[in-house]
């Protein structure tokens, strides 16, 4: 959908803001069962009556993308590159005896024919047919050793994300030297969400900023070296918990290469398989999800009043961000010992 150049931040800016509604819900959602609780019910009952409110908004959500989202910035996919009716052609008032036509100059420069018009990196390239994703295009997907590679990566970046942010607030509230309310302990574990403000996005941007320089193998520098920050933040920050405002700090260094490593993980993806780039994408978050199922079994196996997960999070991902040393992308990797 993005140009290669840009295709980074795009894809992290979409993604970082969707998962800061974490940091934004883990706020409103204890204001809304405070309200409720004040209104008479019970603790237990006013965060599952709570819930309604969330649920109804992901139903009217879902009805807007499905009524009024275009499917892609040329509009319905499926009539993509078709002939469409020629639309009236623009002209701007000048100092010359005839007007002119506009000459649109940007990456997406109108074609004057009947033709959708297409970007700049798009017009070598045969796009073809939107057909439905079957298992022989999964199967492809999974024998390729990048997409295993980025599934695995993925896990210790997005799945750290889902793990953290159902365990900081217990973390926070159960570690007695702090002395927090459940409250207060909420409000500093949505830092950690919040930062997809702008941390994600940043990681996009880092992402193509290597591509320009570095061209593909800028983006695996990117990516071990953002990985391997955030696994040692992780490792850093259970002995960072003599006093509360060291522990914040750490806790948003190791939030912000967390989620840039997000970032940088979908700067990559694009170029993996483009024929097939709906199940490249689909397998790498999916990924995503079972890392925050497994990660999230860790936090539950040590209990939320020992740092000892996040020290065990720590490792498994600095270990990982090593594996960027065997991606393969378009022919590029991070070291190249006998290239000329």
């Amino acid at each position: 959908m993005f140009d290669s150049n840009i295709v980074g931040s795009a894809n992290a800016l979409v993604g970082g803001w969707g998962n800061m509604g974490a940091g934004i819900t883990t706020i409103v959602m204890a204001l809304i069962a405070d309200g409720f609780v004040h209104a008479g019910l019970s603790p237990n009952l006013s965060w599952r009556v709570s819930l309604v409110i969330p649920a109804f908004l992901c139903f009217i959500v879902g009805l807007s993308n499905y009524f009024f989202a275009d499917d892609c910035p040329q509009g319905d996919w499926s009539k993509r590159g078709l002939p469409i009716e020629r639309t009236p052609e623009i002209h701007i008032a000048s100092n010359e005896k005839n007007d002119k036509n506009i000459e649109v100059h940007d990456a997406n420069k109108v074609v004057k024919d009947d033709a959708v018009s297409i970007t700049d990196s798009e017009k070598n390239v045969t796009v073809p047919t939107s057909t439905r994703p079957d298992l022989k295009t999964f199967l492809t997907a999974l024998k390729n050793p990048n997409v295993l590679i980025l599934m695995i990566m993925y896990s210790c970046c997005f799945g750290v994300e889902l793990a953290v942010d159902g365990a900081l607030t217990l973390f926070f509230f159960n570690h007695k030297s702090f002395n927090l309310s459940k409250k207060n302990a909420g409000l500093i574990a949505s830092l950690f969400g919040l930062m997809n403000l702008f941390s994600r996005a940043t990681g996009g941007f880092i992402s193509d900023f290597a591509n320009e320089k570095l061209g593909i193998r800028g983006r695996l520098i990117a990516q071990f070296i953002i990985f391997f920050l955030e696994g040692l933040f992780l490792f850093v920050f259970p002995y960072s918990l003599n006093t509360l405002p060291q522990a914040i700090v750490i806790l948003i260094l190791f939030s912000y290469f967390t989620q840039a490593g997000c970032g940088t993980s979908f700067g990559i993806v694009p170029f993996v398989d483009p024929k097939i780039m709906g199940a490249v994408s689909g397998l790498v978050g999916g990924g995503g999800s079972i890392g925050g199922a497994i990660f999230t079994a860790v936090f539950k196996a040590y209990g939320p009043k020992t740092p000892m997960p996040f020290t065990v999070l720590g490792i498994v991902v600095m270990i990982v961000s090593f594996t960027t040393l065997l991606l393969r992308i378009d022919g590029r990797m991070l070291l190249e010992w006998k290239r000329k």
